[in-house]
């Protein structure tokens, strides 16, 4: 559908200038690594923020992206000083980092006295492409701020043609890619599309893609090898818009309703509103970028990338800082010959299977510390079944699984009861009724009439917020008579190549993997309880980024429920005793789902027992009191909350809170996040973590070879250690690694956030779930033999940068001596811990969080004998 080719048409638009030095498609790519990969908000998934560096050492990437983008690479050097005095950065770990980053003795002793001085400037972001370019001192020299004139015009042709549910009437019309639809807007009506009245503006519109870009970058830049540079720093002027663009270009699944867009279309749209604006603002005799004085001044692309420095002096405090929060992990591991209190010294009552999420750390250790009997294990939230999922209601299906993995499989829900299905309920719920505005008549009425009410609804719930829910279906909230369609009937694939279903021995196959992975493969209670976990929210556009990052930013109680049924089932319990998995007739799996933010949990297919399992009373009874007291444990770091000692009260807090259109933290989510331990729980059943562990089951006994572990390491790097990234970047920088404040954000065509109307789309992460947070990177510690596990990273293929160039950290905590070696570019490395600083010990959890306001030391609980 295009208009015309690049001829000669085009290269008049182009001052006849022959293109033989640039090479578009190439520069594309090379300008695309430095965008933000960050999905549609409807599946948040947490990821390194730099990941265009992580080719990089961590210090070398994080010094470079602050060249490119114009942020902060670390906290201020006051602050550090500061943690310093308070006690949290101990002498020992200056002295680590320090030897770490200068190996001459005279120098060594300089850097450390250096580290003290007051400097107010060091952390102040380096001269950038982003706010320094070529592009900046072009405009500033013309006098006119195109970005003001352009983006407001692109990102709303941009958003409606996009748009996901958001408006009624998009421009998009049916198999149109996003160029087609540009020109029949400029060309389709009586009145062209402003600003294209611009006749050379117009023209490049006429062009192909490709040809307006050549066209426009002739006329604006003049000079070919500074048009790659023009292009990254155009689009670094709203990453996050071009972005979207190169998402949803390179993963069209992404959206649910589908468009056809290119970043290259994006790209020649903007380049053709920047060439109308030039024209009407400065005239055909504006000079071009390549005519601009002092330019020689300015860095290029190839110096950035070549010459990124390294704040010295911040370096050694961030790593000292690390250093200092792994250690109080470290030294407070059990001991070579140690006694921990494993939760089932005798047979266990039950056993629950959680997310490894570092949210149900302290949900773990609070049902071990009310009852003993009861054991918990750790597992990725997907719980090794990937499907895709299409609930009762749902208008397409979704993936229940890490955004890495492909699922091959479609499992449905239906109802129980297919009459009652079909009944159509009564709509009495207000704010539905936008759905019922198809018209603009219509949509006046509703406005005029409705608008009173809606003011009215509006003040009450910010000032009387209730403590339920609004009449709205929420996202994990599942209908307590409906099934999961999981046996395949069939072995034809449908026309997406997708199987409806599992065969018995497919999910002989999954539950093998996890029971396996976790190290429950006999010894089963009566009853083992698959939590999933999932949150809700009114107030929280960010709502994905509070679901389970296993399962593509949604709740994973579809994933709970299958697994259940699946172990549940005598068939598939059969295949699995042959390969030696014998689950007792006696035992029986039940699904839930933790909420979060208010600390509930939902029990699901109850309706199918024959009777209730064994334990089942005492199991919810200490189920509900330990939500209690995981609420009485977050409310300590809100500041309205309440700090007294009765759980029920802030229990009730926490409800409020996620039911509270005024309140933007309805839970602090993963802040604070820090370790990662794969291991038997033994390693930690004696530890108060704070809530900054993600926690996964591991027998290393059963894995010589480093198979399991292998499995393991695949999803927590990129899980974990995305999540703790995306924390730690968005922390020490929040306005361009972030997304700034929560208050002014507008969920724009259900594809991300933005400030307002106009704005770019913000990336990352809101204030208000970071500004608590210590950025600090991930520790992994893992129960094994440095030979084991050197053996499964040599299997982990592109994974292997993360530890190799030190994004996440790695410890080896031998399983019969408990000796501590560290992983390093140049092999492993023994840790030499402080021996004279104390443990902080504790009888039980609530001895330790009251009170408290700041993160907590990593304390031994410790039995009191009577």
């Amino acid at each position: 559908m295009y208009r015309a080719s690049y001829d000669a048409e085009s290269a008049a638009i182009a001052g006849g200038t022959p293109a033989h030095r640039f090479s578009l498609d190439p520069a594309l790519d090379h300008i695309a690594h430095w965008l933000p990969a960050q999905r549609p908000i409807k599946d948040f998934v947490h990821h390194n923020t730099l990941h265009a560096v992580q080719d990089r050492p961590f210090h070398e990437g994080v010094a470079l992206a602050a060249k490119i983008f114009g942020a902060h690479s670390y906290l201020p050097l006051a602050d550090y000083q500061a943690r310093h005095r308070s006690g949290r950065i101990g002498a020992f770990a200056i002295d680590w980092a320090v030897a770490r980053a200068e190996s001459d003795p005279v120098k060594r002793d300089a850097l450390r006295r250096s580290l003290f001085e007051p400097d107010q400037t060091v952390h102040y972001p380096p001269v950038s492409l982003a706010n320094h370019g070529i592009r900046e001192r072009w405009l500033t020299h013309i006098g006119l701020n195109l970005n003001a004139l352009v983006q407001p015009i692109l990102f709303r042709l941009t958003a409606n043609f996009l748009d996901q549910g958001i408006s009624r009437w998009t421009v998009a019309q049916a198999g149109e890619s996003f160029w087609d639809c540009v020109w029949r807007l400029v060309e389709g009506g009586f009145i062209p599309l402003y600003p294209f009245q611009e006749p050379e503006a117009r023209a490049a519109i006429n062009q192909t893609p490709d040809a307006a870009i050549r066209a426009c970058l002739a006329r604006i830049v003049g000079d070919e090898s500074l048009y790659e540079q023009y292009l990254l720093e155009m689009l670094l002027a709203h990453p996050g818009w071009a972005g979207m663009v190169r998402v949803i270009e390179t993963a069209p699944d992404a959206l649910l309703a589908r468009r056809r867009i290119t970043l290259k279309e994006f790209i020649a749209l903007e380049l053709a509103l920047e060439l109308a604006f030039l024209r009407g603002k400065r005239g055909a005799d504006c000079i071009p970028v390549a005519a601009t004085p002092g330019l020689d001044q300015v860095d290029r692309l190839a110096d950035a990338l070549a010459r990124p420095v390294v704040p010295l002096r911040l370096k050694v405090w961030h790593e000292a800082m690390e250093f200092s929060l792994y250690a109080e992990l470290l030294r407070a591991l059990p001991a070579k010959g140690g006694t921990a209190k494993t939760p089932t010294a005798t047979a266990p009552t039950a056993q629950a299977l959680f997310c490894l999420d570092d949210r149900e750390c302290s949900l773990r250790r609070h049902l071990e510390e009310l009852d003993p009997r009861i054991a918990t294990y750790g597992a990725a939230g997907f719980f090794g079944i990937d499907f895709l999922y299409k609930g009762i209601d749902d208008a397409y299906p979704v993936a229940q699984c890490p955004v890495v993995v492909t699922p091959r499989h479609l499992v449905v829900e239906s109802a129980v009861n297919p009459a009652e299905a079909k009944k159509k309920p009564i709509q009495t719920d207000f704010s539905k009724l936008h759905l019922k505005s198809n018209s603009a008549l219509r949509g006046w009425i509703f406005t005029q009439a409705l608008g009173l009410g809606y003011a009215a609804r509006l003040a009450f719930e910010v000032f009387r917020p209730g403590s339920k829910l609004p009449k709205i279906k929420h996202l994990g909230e599942i209908d307590a008579h409906t099934e999961l369609h999981l046996l395949r009937e069939s072995d034809e694939p449908d026309e997406q190549g997708r199987f409806l279903g599992f065969s018995y021995g497919e999910m002989a196959d999954k539950l093998e993997g996890i029971l396996r992975t976790i190290g429950l493969t006999h010894g089963f209670a009566p009853l083992v309880v698959v939590v999933a976990h999932g949150s809700s929210s009114v107030n929280n556009p960010h709502f994905a980024a509070y679901d389970c990052g296993a399962c593509s930013g949604k709740p994973g109680a579809p994933n709970a429920r299958a697994f259940a049924q699946m172990a549940n089932d005598g068939i598939v319990r059969g295949l699995l005793r042959e390969r030696g998995i014998d689950i007792p007739d006696a035992t029986r799996f039940v699904a839930a789902l933790h909420n979060t933010s208010r600390d509930e949990i939902q029990y699901f297919d109850q309706h199918t027992w024959e009777r209730e399992p064994q334990g089942w009373a005492a199991f919810r009874a200490t189920m509900a009191e330990a939500l209690r007291r995981n609420a009485h444990e977050r409310c300590r770091w809100f500041e309205l909350g309440p700090q007294g000692a009765d759980p029920e009260l802030s229990h009730q807090h926490v409800q409020s809170r996620a039911t509270s259109i005024f309140e933007p933290r309805p839970e602090l989510n993963h802040s604070n996040n820090l370790y990662c331990v794969v291991g038997r729980r033994r390693l930690t059943a004696d530890l108060f973590l704070d809530r900054r562990a993600f926690l996964h089951s591991y027998d290393p006994d059963s894995d010589p070879e480093g198979d399991i572990l292998l499995r393991i390491l695949n999803a927590i790097i990129p899980v974990c250690g995305g999540i703790n990234l995306e924390y730690l970047f968005s922390r020490v920088d929040n306005s361009v690694y972030g997304a700034g404040t929560k208050l002014p954000h507008n969920v724009i065509g259900l594809l991300g956030v933005a400030n307002g109307v106009d704005g770019d789309l913000r990336t990352g992460l809101p204030s208000q779930m970071i500004e608590v947070h210590e950025p600090a990177r991930l520790l992994i510690v893992i129960e094994q033999s440095p030979k084991v596990i050197h053996a499964a990273y040599q299997r982990l293929g592109a994974l292997q940068e993360w530890l190799d160039n030190e994004w996440v950290r790695l410890v080896s905590c031998h399983p019969d001596t408990r000796e501590t070696l560290l992983y390093t570019p140049h092999g492993w490395e023994p840790l030499d811990l402080p021996t004279d600083i104390p443990v902080p010990q504790a009888a039980c959890s609530l001895d330790i969080f009251p009170g408290h306001t700041r993160t907590i030391p990593v304390h031994r609980l410790v039995k009191e004998s009577v």
